[in-house]
């Protein structure tokens, strides 16, 4: 019976002791005050704002002493350019009236210190009577009244303590009556008597509390008495079990090794362990679930794969170990072409003209070296990296501008396979300069002699041309009328007489080479050309010479052209001969 009982006490001592553990040593306060301040003397009561600090040391659960320091300001009080200061440091007991374990904690306080006031007034404050009575001290250099007092003060009231957790509460609410005893004198008479010797004033704050110390954790319980231990014996693992048991197996730590990581199809890659694998282990390798090797280490093939990630595993067995597994991954790599471009450096070029050529290519995937690269044309020729465009062929040279697009291939090969990149050339030949026309040269019937009017046309009007183009020729073309003698004879004699005036390079025949002048016959004919003799059809020649507007003349004339440099001959002169051919020579400078 007598042990229940000390039991009982036992607990209940070990439920006081956990208890009065759990007050904390040390709370802290910090927290926002008003102050409402009663002057008691010239002034009304006027406001100040400030904080608060409190320290407690908590002797119980209900008693603690507390330190209080506390500022509080007001820089315009009324608006009367009076300003004012207070600090407090207070020092008392507080008691708890719940108790500091508790969540909700309602107190009391007393504490006794002292109060520091300062205040300053402008010197042309409203309240600084003018003009000045009594006796005044001169204002500091900024032209204020300065003034300071520390004296006996009191604070009684008290507040509520809210508990967040163990550490943090919330005060939302404290209240004081503080008494403050200052024995200054008037600021507006300053030599008389003190007013008021104390000033009963009214505060409140809130703030945050934080609690320090105080949790300590409780004893442990006493073990109870236990049976004698058994023999034990250790372990390979180092651990210590009863002599009758069986030691734990141990583990291994093992990994793979796959190098290299990626290969190519045909290729292989070594895959081994890594970790600590005991000796005589036993192997059993996978790859995508399939066995593959028992060794130690084996070779994964490519060889007949498709591309892809395959997944090795591996599960090794041990005497007094755990089975280890293990898995790693291996990419197999298809194979790509290589890729390529191919660019030319002029796009566009005019028969005869090179552009010069830029292969470039990368090689693909699993391909090896790439070699160098061969060009191909579908027209023109390749030297090394130009493309000549001498040998595209094109219609004979027309009126207008002739355009072929040339397609130049580039060929690349690796190991496995070969890549080809295109670009186009466009080739153009320039149209055929058209040959001009001159005047027709008029004859009188039966006649071969070159008029005035024709040798104008010659000497004058062809000259000019052939100078500005020396590689120029002259085609001149013979017609004769119906009834005339001769037609064929007489045609061919008009064209080789024009010939000679602009060949024989005497007297006042020009110098244009015979062999650049083609004359041709169509005797009675106009061959399609039609009949153009402009100025000449009027021209004033000497008596018997002249052609009447009444003849025939449109088939009594020579058709004279001028052909440029790469032009074409007219179709009326298709067959025509080189003059000198036909002896054009000797008939020297006709008159």
């Amino acid at each position: 019976m007598k042990s229940r009982i000390y039991g009982v006490l036992g607990a209940l001592l070990i439920g006081c002791v956990a208890s009065a553990q759990d007050v904390p040593k040390v709370d802290l306060f910090f927290g926002y005050s008003g102050f409402r301040a009663n002057q008691a003397q010239n002034l009304s009561s006027f406001n100040m704002q400030g904080g608060l600090f409190n320290a407690g040391y908590n002797f119980t659960n209900h008693l603690a002493a507390e330190f209080e320091f506390g500022g509080y300001h007001n820089g315009d009080v009324h608006g009367d350019r009076l300003d004012a200061t207070n600090y407090s440091w207070l020092l008392g007991p507080r008691l708890s009236l719940a108790g500091r374990t508790r969540r909700v904690d309602p107190y009391i306080h007393t504490l006794f210190g002292i109060n520091r006031a300062e205040t300053s007034i402008s010197s042309t404050s409203v309240l600084i009577p003018q003009p000045l009575t009594g006796t005044l001290p001169a204002p500091d250099s900024d032209g204020r009244y300065r003034e300071h007092q520390a004296n006996f003060a009191m604070a009684a009231g008290g507040g509520l303590d809210i508990k967040l957790n163990r550490h943090v509460a919330i005060r939302p609410v404290q209240i004081d009556y503080y008494l403050t005893r200052f024995e200054a004198p008037s600021i507006l008479n300053p030599g008389g008597v003190t007013s008021n010797r104390n000033q009963h004033n009214i505060r409140a704050a809130a703030g945050l509390m934080f609690n320090i110390g105080g949790e300590k954790a409780p004893p442990p319980p006493i073990p109870a008495p236990t049976a004698e231990a058994p023999r034990m014996h250790s372990c390979p693992d180092g651990t210590s079990i009863p002599e009758a048991d069986a030691c734990p197996k141990l583990s291994m730590g093992a990994g793979i090794n796959v190098t290299p990581s990626s290969v190519c199809q045909g290729a292989a890659a070594q895959v081994s362990m890594s970790g600590n694998v005991p000796r005589g282990a036993t192997y059993a390798w996978t790859v995508n679930g399939e066995s593959v090797s028992h060794d130690p280490t084996f070779q994964f093939g490519a060889n007949g794969r498709n591309a892809g990630t395959y997944t090795i595993g591996v599960t090794i067995s041990a005497e007094g170990y755990n089975d280890a597994n293990a898995q790693s991954r291996v990419t197999v790599l298809g194979y790509e072409a290589p890729r390529g471009t191919l660019t030319a450096s002029r796009p566009e070029i005019y028969v005869g003209e090179t552009a010069l050529l830029t292969p470039s290519f990368t090689g693909g995937q699993c391909g090896g070296q790439i070699g160098p690269a061969t060009l191909t044309a579908s027209e023109g020729t390749i030297n090394g990296r130009e493309f000549n465009s001498q040998n595209v062929r094109f219609d004979p040279p027309g009126p207008t501008e002739q355009r072929k697009t040339v397609t130049i291939t580039a060929r690349a090969t690796d190991n496995r396979g070969a890549a080809t990149a295109e670009t186009t050339v466009v080739v153009k030949q320039r149209a055929a300069a058209g040959a001009q026309r001159f005047s027709d040269i008029l004859f009188t019937q039966n006649n071969n002699r070159v008029n005035n009017c024709g040798k104008r046309v010659l000497l004058e009007d062809l000259q000019n041309k052939f100078n500005s183009d020396p590689g120029g020729k002259v085609v001149l073309v013979g017609h004769t009328g119906s009834g005339e003698r001769n037609p064929s004879d007489l045609a061919l004699k008009r064209a080789l007489n024009g010939a000679a005036v602009i060949s024989a390079a005497s007297g006042i025949c020009a110098r244009f080479p015979a062999s650049s002048v083609l004359v041709k016959s169509v005797g009675s004919d106009d061959d399609g050309v039609d009949y153009q003799p402009n100025f000449c059809a009027a021209s004033n020649e000497r008596p018997g010479q002249n052609v009447a507007q009444s003849d025939d003349a449109k088939y009594r004339r020579l058709e004279v052209w001028f052909v440029p440099s790469g032009g074409t001959v007219p179709a009326s002169a298709s067959d025509a001969k080189d003059a000198s051919t036909l002896g054009v020579a000797s008939l020297g400078c006709p008159r």
